[in-house]
């Protein structure tokens, strides 16, 4: 259990995700529970304009290509609500998860070597605002960009249109799905409702997007900077050249904190990053099936959705390799260490930090996977080979 929180806060600069968790506090995801009811109304908003028109009504098409890649939103859109709803179940953890970090700057901010622990964080500070800015900016423009491409090629094919033209006039939609019994394929009215319920619904994706993707890897890349915190105050005490027992007991509770933060984020993300694997295999196979059949209006929005899935995982992977190598790298440090030449009762508290590095430290994709570069690696060449399948069957058919 982590201690309760400091009276004292941290500075400004070095605070843990301010703006994601002010961003949480509007839905009650963070801060008064009471608050809770808007992100339910926001999640039954996006399920019931996405989510259960497309699992429940159907594509609305009997083409391949579109049939595979209303398949392919389908996984996207269900991954991004089905992992935004397990997060905000796990709540108490995050919690603890915020407090526990924050504990943990706190101690380093106060302790020695403060300048240099003070100069890492704020490094990593400075870097997560940049990434934050620029996923902002996406997350704020991209519902209406998503709709762009094909409101404007329905609205050219409408006022181009002759009627006495023998193809009937097909509008294009921005995902593959039928909307309550409206023609929203071939009535111009229908197909602007359908627009302007899915406009706002697609707002609520880019909310849940950007808290859910925010969320993760800052949660991952957080919990490996605890354990880089370790390993400068580790080495700074070697530098030294003398160990004294207090500053030590401060490392071994420090090195305990870590390792609790990064049990958090394990229990928090396992789900998630499963769900995030599974949709970048089915995803990431669809995509291809579907762009070796049909290059068209909708590429733009295909490709929006596989770029984000791709690279959304491929970050999950490389935090998660990164946490396990500074984890890694708070044995070798402690290793380092002329332990063997200090007293028995130092060796102690050196014997619980090797102890607790035996342990690895790693997250996995609901136990089942490790999370990191070489996983990412494998569900590419997954997802081309069940594309190579899916593309014989559909040969054979």
């Amino acid at each position: 259990m982590f201690t309760p929180p400091n009276r004292h806060r941290l500075p400004s600069e070095l605070e843990v995700m301010p703006f994601i968790l002010r961003a949480m506090e509007f839905t009650g995801l963070w801060g008064s529970p009471v608050q809770i009811f808007r992100f339910l109304a926001a999640f039954g908003w996006g399920t019931m304009i996405i989510l259960f028109p497309k699992a429940v009504l159907g594509i609305g098409s009997n083409r391949f290509d579109e049939i595979a890649k209303g398949i392919g939103e389908l996984f996207f859109e269900g991954n991004l609500y089905g992992a935004t709803a397990i997060f905000a179940l796990k709540r108490t953890a995050f919690e603890q998860l915020i407090d526990g970090l924050r504990e943990i700057f706190h101690r380093a901010m106060n302790g020695p070597h403060s300048d240099d622990c003070y100069d890492l964080l704020l490094r990593q500070n400075l870097s997560i605002n940049k990434f934050l800015k620029g996923f902002v900016i996406y997350c704020c423009f991209g519902p209406s960009i998503f709709c762009v491409p094909s409101l404007a090629a329905s609205h050219f094919r409408y006022w181009t249109h002759s009627g006495n033209q023998s193809e009937p006039l097909i509008f294009e939609l921005p995902m593959e799905q039928e909307f309550y019994g409206l023609q929203v394929r071939t009535n111009f009215l229908h197909y602007h409702i359908f627009v302007l319920c899915s406009l706002f619904a697609y707002s609520v994706c880019g909310y849940f997007l950007l808290v859910k993707v925010s969320a993760l890897l800052l949660m991952i890349q957080y919990s490996s900077s605890t354990y880089r915190l370790v390993e400068l105050r580790i080495r700074k005490m070697a530098e030294s050249k003398e160990v004294t027992q207090s500053e030590l007991v401060d490392i071994v509770e420090l090195h305990r904190l870590a390792y609790r933060c990064s049990t958090l984020v394990e229990q928090i993300c396992h789900l998630p990053l499963a769900l995030a694997f599974l949709t970048c295999i089915l995803y990431f196979c669809l995509t291809l099936f579907y762009l070796s059949h049909n290059i068209g209006f909708n590429l733009v929005n295909v490709m929006v959705l596989f770029g984000l899935t791709v690279l959304e995982t491929f970050g999950y992977s490389y935090l998660g390799s990164k946490l396990t190598e500074q984890a890694d790298e708070v044995g070798a440090a402690i290793y380092d260490l002329p332990w063997f030449e200090h007293s028995v009762e130092l060796q102690r508290y050196y014997r619980l930090m090797l102890q607790r590095v035996q342990r690895p430290t790693e997250i996995t994709g609901a136990k089942f996977f490790v999370v990191q570069l070489a996983t990412f690696g494998s569900a590419v060449q997954m997802s081309y080979s069940y594309y190579l399948v899916l593309k014989d069957l559909f040969t054979m058919i």
